[in-house]
């Protein structure tokens, strides 16, 4: 990487911490390390520390009495405040070059946030996230992923989409993408993405954000040589930072401009602003922004030809560099002092840090350092009278920097692989280098005027803009001065209309809301929740309703109201219980068993169509209910079509598709039809799914039992507090019919006894 992109990536390192836009943090603890990030990271990081371990996280129960402020109890702490003291933990970490720490702890952050289903808080931390993989691992595929998946769930989530804070998350998101595609070469694309970002940011009124929107752009523009529009940017973002007096933001102001003035040789200026910026890093102790602004320091000095000045700020640098434990930028630092003593003639030494540098280069892989390294090792060896050497090396660093494209490094190689064919007396190939440097440098002077045209245009379209801007600026106020009394007159009748429409246009939404609201909580609440049919609470509130309308038919055509009998009222009920529902979750997870639940009751919903309908009555247990206007219908049919129904679901699942049914028909006494009511209907077909389910402990297979009362059955037999003793009495008395699937004989006398026995307790 050159020394102008190493720079670009060194602004953005220490951009950072101010990248974030305002936030509000709800205990000052946190405001406090919040604020420390900019300037003592590892304090910020002790504070955060301790407020996780002094604190235990609040349950469920306590959420709803904890203080948002966390001022009702200082010894919990929230959720949310939690994943905030985990992000400034990973961004203390991040800025401290600990890089896995980093991950480890805003990892846990995204798992704890998701737990807790804080939507803006997750986008947030992600976000954090994808920064740590760009700033500190420089892994741009993996930060652009992260970025995709931000702007997905952003689009997917309309309530998202309604808040403020989203369009910070936005503006945000628009930038770090901005600035990885500049970091990686892709101009135009970066571009654009500046361009988007400044739309969102004309609406956030946020002046920090501003400063870091015209810094960031400046760097961009600086990193490929639009020097112009990078001085504009970055001297307006100074300016405003000194406005604000935001001392941490001048500091990375100056470090912006000191790297522009020191590319356009205007060292006195890039010194004063240099020098600035390291004393704000020095005085908080900054490392990793102190270091390279040494380095750029010592760069202005050896421009200068000011050597010894230059080392000492290159070993300072270097020290820096050390600790942090950066080999890339330390090799970077040890060919720079190799370079300064070749300058010095301390050819020993010059060789020395070469070979350091070469190894760390060769060991980080960074192709340019390993052609920078060459070209340098070559003019070390003609200086030191190997011209055959420094020939081969040369070319080899030539091959290099044409390979991944730096042409300054192919300038500089091609000017001393001329000077060594020149000594060597190989004229001839001086004269090839030396035309091969003339066609490099024609091209790099096309590549500056075509940029200085660009430049040159976009200054004539912003002055035609500003004209434009000031001939409109006249035309409005006349125009306001024109409409002024105007607008006196109308402005009452206006206003009244506004508020009257407002206030018709907010009932009206009110109203909208309160009933999509009304609608839903009364689907919700009639609803099953995993299987989708109609409850317990939906059977409760229509079976007594309809059970009475079909007594009152049989009463009116029984006293003679109506002529003809209303066979189309009787109802034949039928209680599935579904035993692999109650397996299905023990076999196969939770959510599998979710999932067969959904669609089970999908299944049901498409298959069971009106007149019939179908109740999820509890856990396994369906209750069918259908007119039975064929009364001669065996119960069997009925059965048979129940356990088809169950077939056509199972097919290829491989469940057990045995199934227990109870079947009983309303009325159930022909000559009472109010004797029983919808209870104690259900107690008889719990009676009789019960007696299937004992049946099936016996015999494979499905089994179902058919209980009806017979025809002279009288009333007064039923007249019981206990419906379930009075049919046991009636089918000891024969008055109870019983069919079913098997011939064993039935044992009512157990439900009975337990009954008894329930009774004594009471």
């Amino acid at each position: 990487m050159n020394f102008c992109r190493w720079l670009f990536c060194a602004f953005l390192i220490c951009f950072l911490p101010f990248s974030a836009s305002a936030k509000i943090y709800t205990t000052p603890i946190l405001a406090e390390a919040h604020d420390l990030l900019q300037t003592s990271p590892e304090k910020s990081l002790r504070i955060t520390d301790r407020y996780l371990q002094q604190r235990r996280m609040s349950d469920q129960s306590e959420n709803s009495r904890v203080h948002v402020n966390d001022d009702a109890d200082h010894s919990v702490r929230t959720p949310l405040n939690t994943v905030n003291a985990m992000q400034i933990k990973a961004r203390a970490h991040s800025l401290l070059n600990q890089p896995d720490r980093a991950i480890s702890t805003i990892k846990k952050a995204i798992k704890l946030a998701q737990e807790n289903d804080l939507e803006f808080t997750i986008i947030e931390t992600q976000l954090i996230y994808s920064k740590i993989y760009w700033e500190n691992l420089q892994n741009s595929v993996l930060a652009l992923k992260l970025l995709d998946n931000i702007d997905n769930t952003i689009s997917q989530s309309e309530p998202l989409k309604l808040t403020k804070q989203v369009k910070v998350l936005q503006y945000e998101t628009l930038l770090q993408r901005a600035v990885i595609e500049s970091a990686v070469g892709t101009e135009e694309k970066a571009e654009k993405l500046f361009s988007k970002a400044k739309r969102l940011l004309t609406n956030l009124d946020n002046t920090t954000a501003l400063i870091e929107y015209q810094l960031t752009l400046g760097q961009h523009y600086l990193l490929y040589n639009h020097y112009d529009l990078a001085l504009d940017r970055l001297l307006s973002g100074y300016w405003l930072s000194v406005e604000e007096d935001n001392k941490a933001q001048t500091a990375v102001a100056n470090l912006g401009l000191a790297t522009l003035f020191e590319q356009r040789s205007v060292f006195d200026k890039a010194l004063e602003h240099a020098t600035q910026a390291g004393e704000f890093f020095e005085h908080f102790k900054r490392t990793q922004p102190l270091a390279k602004t040494l380095a750029l320091i010592a760069s202005i000095y050896e421009q200068q030809g000011r050597y010894n000045l230059a080392l000492v700020h290159y070993f300072n640098a270097l020290d820096q560099e050390s600790q942090l434990k950066h080999d890339g930028r330390s090799s970077q630092l040890y060919l720079n002092i190799a370079r300064v003593y070749l300058q010095l003639y301390n050819y020993p030494k010059a060789e020395q840090y070469l070979q350091q540098a070469r190894q760390m280069a060769k060991k980080s892989g960074n192709e340019a350092l390993n052609a920078d390294t060459l070209l340098l090792e070559g003019k070390l060896q003609l200086a030191e009278g190997h011209i055959a050497k420094a020939i081969s090396t040369l070319q080899s660093g030539l091959l290099a920097a044409s390979r991944i494209g730096q042409l300054n490094l192919q300038l500089q190689g091609e000017v001393i692989l001329s000077q060594a064919f020149e000594q060597n007396g190989d004229y001839y190939n001086a004269l090839l280098s030396q035309r091969r440097y003339e066609q490099l440098f024609e091209r790099q002077q096309k590549t500056q005027l075509k940029s200085n045209v660009e430049v040159f245009k976009q200054q004539q379209r912003m002055m035609e803009r500003s004209l434009m801007l000031e001939e409109l600026e006249r035309q409005q106020f006349e125009s306001e001065k024109a409409l002024y009394q105007q607008q006196q007159v109308s402005i009452f009748l206006i206003s009244l209309l506004l508020v009257v429409s407002i206030v018709l246009w907010r009932r009206h939404c009110v109203a909208n809301m309160l009933q999509n609201r009304f609608k839903q909580l009364r689907t919700e609440f009639y609803t099953h929740p995993r299987s989708g049919l109609r409850n317990l609470r939906m059977l409760n509130a229509r079976l007594p309703d309809s059970l009475q309308q079909s007594s009152a038919n049989f009463e009116q055509w029984h006293l003679g109201d109506i002529i003809n009998e209303p066979l189309s009222d009787r109802l034949r009920f039928a209680l599935i219980e579904i035993p692999f529902l109650k397996h299905i979750y023990l076999e196969r997870g939770y959510q599998q068993g979710l999932e067969m639940e959904r669609q089970l009751g999908a299944y049901f919903q498409n298959e069971v169509c009106k007149p019939a309908r179908l109740y999820h009555f509890s856990d396994a247990m369906f209750l069918y209910i259908e007119p039975n206007s064929r009364l001669n219908s065996e119960p069997s049919q009925l059965a048979d079509s129940i356990q088809q129904l169950i077939d056509g679901f199972i097919a290829d699942r491989h469940i057990d598709n045995k199934v227990r049914i109870g079947m009983a028909e309303y009325p159930f006494l022909p000559r009472a039809y109010t004797a029983i009511n919808d209870q104690e209907l259900i107690d008889i077909l719990l009676m009789a799914t019960n007696a299937a389910r004992l049946n099936n402990k016996k015999e494979q297979g499905s089994q179902w039992v058919h209980l009806s009362a017979i025809d002279a059955a009288p009333a007064a037999s039923f007249a019981s507090d206990n419906i379930r003793k009075a049919c046991i009495q009636g089918i000891n008395n024969g008055l109870v019919k019983v069919q079913a699937s098997t011939r064993l004989e039935f044992c009512w006398n157990n439900d009975h006894d337990s009954d008894d026995q329930v009774n004594k307790i009471l």
